[in-house]
């Protein structure tokens, strides 16, 4: 069985504004033909519960189950877009459950049992796998998030080559730098213009090899 005490999850190839995210409990021991409830504490140094995160209103191991989903909702902010939260969880002793196992050596790590981090953000690490730098230039979040919805692309489709594929790539760096050159046009011009098709100093976005 592989434990882990930290998950990290991004909202950039999600369109909603929610993520459930379960973190699964296990029992060490038999189960009870009783449901028993579960302790967890839950804390952050910079996410608010009901703002950034919602917990389930109960934590119950149920009767015959030796495991059970805490199924924490991760909720996209502004903020997200900028800043790396994290929460913290941590199983507590109680009158139905004693700890004897606090944590466990994998590979040479050594990983809690009782405690699990969970970090999210609306930020990219690195480019998705179909992104290719020689077509649509240098990654950025600005032009990924510009391309997918000018485009309508569901931001998840850049993590599989076989939907964007090298002539998918073409089409979407022809039609993003018609976009912007439109952009560019209306706003020399004085028309109303998509400002998300500049960088913050200005400059446009560009999706070509040189971008």
């Amino acid at each position: 069985m592989s434990v882990t005490d930290s998950l990290d999850y991004t909202f950039v190839y999600e369109e909603g504004n929610e993520m459930e995210v379960p973190v699964k409990v296990q029992l060490v021991g038999r189960p009870s033909d009783k449901d028993r409830v579960l302790s967890i504490a839950v804390d952050s140094d910079n996410a608010v519960e009901g703002t950034d995160y919602i917990l389930p209103e109960t934590s119950i191991l149920p009767a015959g189950k030796s495991w059970t989903d805490y199924v924490v909702t991760l909720k996209r902010t502004p903020a997200l877009k900028t800043e790396r939260k994290m929460i913290r969880l941590e199983i507590r002793e109680n009158e139905f459950f004693s700890l004897p196992v606090t944590e466990m050596v994998q590979t040479g790590d050594t990983v809690s049992t009782l405690v699990c981090r969970i970090y999210f953000s609306d930020m990219f690490t690195k480019a998705p796998v179909a992104w290719d730098s020689n077509l649509l230039g240098v990654f950025s979040q600005e032009k990924f998030n510009l391309a997918c919805r000018v485009l309508a692309i569901d931001p998840d489709d850049f993590n599989d080559v076989s939907v964007i594929t090298l002539a998918k790539q073409l089409f979407i760096s022809k039609e993003m730098t018609d976009y912007v050159n439109e952009q560019i046009r209306r706003k020399a011009a004085g028309e109303e213009y998509d400002s998300e098709a500049f960088s913050e100093d200005g400059s446009p976005l560009i999706f070509t090899k040189n971008g």
